[in-house]
């Protein structure tokens, strides 16, 4: 009986993981498991990969602008016509106007906050189709609430500008 029972937790355990699913762009594999995590990797080499599960509060999402507009509340985006949920049917490769000079990328926009979201960070990855390059754009927030501590007093002076 005991085995039967884990031989069917063990079965429902595996109907219920989130598949990861799967699309080539150029050059570049990309694998989306739910909506927390992306893999890419150029033939095997890992080119970029962001998971979600080690932050407390974090979303991905994909866009095809280089700023895409959003509002940011709470350490969460609230809205954004920019701004698509992390699907393998929402990656799009963006190609720019230069026909001697090939810029496809994909974009993905990531944030991540604290659990309060007085600190978090908003960032967008650009990802080269070819060559499998990533562009970072990284925005941070934090907020003191009881304002900062003062600096360490240190009297090295390592900037020629302002040593005497």
């Amino acid at each position: 009986m005991k085995k039967l029972f884990l031989l069917l937790f063990l079965f429902s355990f595996g109907l219920s993981a989130e598949p990861s699913k799967s699309k080539t762009i150029k050059n570049l594999d990309i694998t989306v498991t739910g909506e927390y995590k992306v893999e890419i990797y150029k033939d095997e080499k890992h080119m970029f990969s962001f998971d979600c599960r080690p932050y407390i509060i974090c979303e991905i999402f994909t866009t095809t602008k280089d700023n895409p507009s959003y509002k940011l509340f709470d350490g969460r985006v609230h809205s954004s016509d920019d701004l698509k949920s992390l699907t393998i049917a929402n990656i799009e490769e963006v190609v720019g106007n230069n026909p001697n000079f090939h810029d496809g990328n994909i974009k993905f926009f990531v944030t991540t906050a604290s659990p309060t979201a007085s600190y978090g960070t908003a960032t967008l990855y650009f990802i080269n189709t070819d060559e499998g390059s990533v562009q970072v754009r990284s925005t941070e927030y934090d907020w003191f609430r009881s304002g900062m501590t003062k600096p360490k007093i240190d009297n090295s002076c390592i900037n020629l500008k302002y040593c005497e």
